[in-house]
C-alpha cells in the first residue's frame, strides 16, 4: 500500500473534508459555541462531551491542530496495508474516542474550559504506532511482536515524563524497560535499520524522491517519539496543555485496533 492506493475521493475526504468541518466549527458564533460546544469541566453537558473535540476559538491553535492532522494522516496512508481497518479505527476515533478525552479531562484536567481537535489528532498517532508493526511485520517481514510495540509507545512516555517533573526512580525504572525491550527486539531494530539504509540508498538516485522518504522518515520519527512536543496547543481558561487528554486519545488510538485486529488476526 501507499499513497497511490487511495483514491482521489478518499484523499479529498481526508486531506479536505474534515480540515473543511473544523474551519466550519470555528466560523460559528462564539454564542452558540459557549452554549454547546465547548467543553466546560465544573458543568459538562453530553453535547459538549463530543462537540468540544471538533471546536477552537483561536486561529492559531485551530491551524497547528490541522497541520498536525494533515501530517499523521499522510504517513498513515503511506504505511497502513488494510483499508477497512484504517476505517473502522476512523470512524471510533471520530464518533467515540471524542467521550473518552472529554471525560478523562473532566475528571482529571485542572483547567474549566477546553476545546481542540488535537485529542482526536493524538488518537490518530496512537493508530500510528500500530500501522507502523503492522508494516514492520508484513511488509517488512520482521518478526515484530507486541514487545516491539511496548517498545514503542514506552519510548513515547519516557519523551513525555521528561518533560514533566517526575521522580528520578520513574525515569530509572522506564529506561530499564526501555532497554530490555530493545535487547528483544535487537533483531528487528537491526533489520529496521539495513532495511532503511537501503531504501535510502536507492532513492539517492533521485533527489525529489529521495528528500520525500527523508522527510517521510523524520516526520515518522517525530510522530513515533515525541508526541507531547507536537500538540501543545488546547485552548484553556489556565492556557496550558491539556496533556490528560492527548493522552487519552493517544492511547485509544493505541489501544482499539491492538486489541480488535490482533485478536482478529489470532482468530483467523
Amino acid at each position: 500500500m501507499g499513497l497511490d492506493d487511495w483514491s482521489a475521493k478518499e484523499k479529498v475526504l481526508l486531506f479536505a473534508g474534515i480540515p473543511l468541518v473544523l474551519c466550519l466549527a470555528y466560523l460559528l458564533p462564539e454564542g452558540l459555541k459557549e452554549a454547546y460546544f465547548i467543553l466546560d469541566t465544573h458543568s459538562p453537558s453530553v453535547p459538549s462531551l463530543f462537540l468540544s473535540n471538533y471546536t477552537h476559538s483561536a486561529l492559531p491553535h485551530l491551524a497547528v491542530n490541522i497541520l498536525f492532522y494533515l501530517i499523521t494522516v499522510f504517513l498513515i496512508l503511506k504505511l497502513e496495508a488494510g483499508k477497512p481497518r484504517f476505517y473502522t479505527t476512523l470512524v471510533f476515533l471520530l464518533v467515540v474516542a471524542p467521550f473518552l478525552i472529554s471525560i478523562f479531562t473532566v475528571m482529571f484536567f485542572p483547567a474549566r474550559y477546553v476545546q481542540g481537535f488535537s485529542g482526536i489528532v493524538a488518537g490518530l498517532m496512537g493508530y500510528f504506532v500500530y500501522v507502523v508493526y503492522r508494516h514492520v511485520k508484513e511488509t517488512w517481514k520482521l518478526s515484530a511482536d507486541i514487545s516491539f510495540v511496548c517498545l514503542l509507545f514506552c519510548v513515547n512516555a519516557l519523551v513525555a515524563l521528561l518533560g514533566y517533573h517526575v521522580h528520578e526512580y520513574i525515569i530509572l525504572t522506564l529506561l530499564i524497560v526501555l532497554a530490555a525491550l530493545a535487547y528483544l527486539n535487537r533483531g528487528v531494530l537491526s533489520g529496521i535499520a539495513h532495511i532503511l539504509l537501503q531504501k535510502y540508498a536507492g532513492c539517492r538516485a533521485t533527489t525529489c524522491s529521495f528528500i520525500l522518504e527523508y522527510l517521510t522518515f523524520v516526520f515518522a520519527l517525530i510522530l513515533l517519539f515525541s508526541l507531547p512536543a507536537l500538540i501543545q496547543l488546547t485552548a484553556s481558561d489556565a492556557g496550558i496543555s491539556n496533556v490528560i487528554g492527548h493522552y487519552a486519545g493517544y492511547t485509544a488510538g493505541f489501544l482499539f485496533p491492538l486489541i480488535l485486529f490482533e485478536r482478529e488476526r489470532q482468530g483467523n
